[in-house]
């Protein structure tokens, strides 16, 4: 990459000018058009340091192909470019995808040989007026409008999620997290979540970005609106080590997107729902208090300790999740028995889901369990909890206790013999690998970024 020969490098898909930042996109084009298939460990020399950094999972032997496939699928295969803007060490382009997607390319490399790519940039192109912003508090009722006419469809069955002026109830539970909204011509039509926090993998602690709660409106869909509302996001990536999401098993058009995805986890997550009325037992044991903080991280840590992506608690990381909105889920909400503690949040107070197959219409009105350990040997104690816990939400009107476990966690037969159903999913975390033996211990979920 040292010369700087005059002319046109044929590409297949339109003519680049013969400079260096030329062939640099030129062999970017080349490793879309064949999903990454000549991907190899000398790629690295083709980006500063930096960009190295940037674009890790596509320099990874273990990882880089299928990064290259899941890159290659959500661009499609090139069918046309076109040059916007071509300087000596920079080029913009405009690349069409077979799909007739049309995406904004803007490449620079160093002035002085080998001339590796100093920046990198691949947008969207519309043929419409997109505006994509943070949402607050005061856009609760725009984006809960979204997420209702949004629903989740599988075969017959839709199901939606009705907040109304409380979507952001939430987003209050979490230390970091953003709402973005995308409009179409000024049309609110997007919208998505991001939160940032801690996880363990194979005992080290990283820093993720789950992504939640993405809903497109259907007049809107194939618009490439998703990426464009996780825009907002962007101002974290250069802080984590990569994302997390949590797809249904039987969500076809999602887990369809995520086929190449990479860093899929071996363990699934099962989402348990307690039916309350039919489980809804006598009081027990006692609501906590701050002098509590000490007992209750004990049990929580030594309970999924063993679980992927569990971060131990602190007593101080503890008080500070109950006490970012204790109106929702304080320290009254944490129950305490001999040997067993349930922690819940009575969501149901302000939200419900809805789900319609042939016409049939089912409201749940959901209460959440964000914490909960119970010591070896006090299962009884645990389901104890839980039925008093039904017991107490029930005559309130939620009528669903849900909670995350995995098949390998402790505690998942117990939860399954209780559970009226189990949702299961597949879980991703892009940027960060699975460690060896994953496969052998259980998958932590916390409830607050799921």
């Amino acid at each position: 990459m040292t010369g700087e020969p005059s002319g046109e490098i044929a590409t297949g898909f339109g003519a680049l000018p013969g400079t260096a930042v030329g062939r640099q996109v030129a062999w970017w084009l080349g490793m879309v058009a064949d999903q990454g298939a000549r991907a190899a460990a000398e790629d690295r020399d083709r980006y500063t340091p930096a960009l190295q950094e940037q674009l890790a999972i596509y320099l990874d032997p273990e990882r880089q192909h299928d990064a290259w496939r899941d890159h290659s699928s959500h661009i499609g295969a090139p069918a046309e470019v076109s040059l916007e803007r071509a300087e000596e060490h920079e080029i913009m382009a405009v690349l069409t995808s077979v799909k007739g997607r049309k995406w904004a390319l803007t490449v620079s490399v160093e002035a002085e040989p080998p001339h590796r790519m100093a920046s990198f940039r691949i947008e969207r192109r519309y043929d419409f007026k997109l505006d994509v912003r943070e949402a607050g508090p005061d856009d609760a009722l725009i984006v809960s409008d979204i997420e209702r006419r949004s629903p989740i469809v599988k075969g017959e069955t839709s199901t939606w999620f009705e907040r109304g002026a409380h979507y952001f109830d939430f987003a209050r539970l979490m230390d970091e997290v953003v709402v973005g909204l995308a409009s179409v011509d000024g049309a609110p039509a997007a919208v998505t979540c991001g939160s940032v926090h801690d996880v363990r993998v194979g005992g080290a602690v990283k820093k993720i970005l789950a992504v939640s709660h993405l809903r497109v409106l259907p007049e809107h869909q194939r618009k490439g609106l998703w990426g464009a509302a996780n825009r907002v996001l962007d101002k974290y990536w250069p802080a984590v080590d990569g994302s997390s999401a949590f797809i249904n098993v039987d969500n076809e058009g999602m887990q369809h997107g995520f086929t190449n995805t990479p860093d899929k986890r071996p363990q699934t997550v099962l989402r348990v729902d307690l039916d309350c009325a039919a489980l809804a037992g006598p009081m027990t044991g006692r609501p906590a208090t701050s002098a509590d903080a000490g007992e209750i991280v004990r049990r929580l840590n030594a309970f999924h300790d063993a679980e992927e992506l569990f971060v131990p608690y602190t007593e101080a990381s503890f008080a500070a999740r109950v006490t970012r909105a204790p109106d929702l889920y304080g320290w009254e909400r944490v129950w305490l028995s001999e040997g067993a503690v349930l922690g819940v949040w009575p969501a149901g107070e302000a939200q419900r889901s809805v789900t319609q197959t042939g016409g049939v219409r089912h409201v749940t009105n959901p209460a959440i369990v964000v914490d909960y350990a119970y010591s070896p040997g006090a299962e009884a104690a645990f389901e104890a909890l839980i039925r008093a816990w039904c017991g107490w939400l029930a005559p309130r009107g939620m009528d669903a206790l849900m909670l995350n476990t995995s098949p390998a966690s402790t505690g998942a037969n117990l939860l399954r013999r209780l559970a009226r159903r189990t949702i299961e999913f597949n879980v991703w975390t892009p940027g960060i690998p699975v460690p060896a033996g994953a496969q052998r211990r259980g998958l932590y979920a916390d409830t607050i970024h799921f």
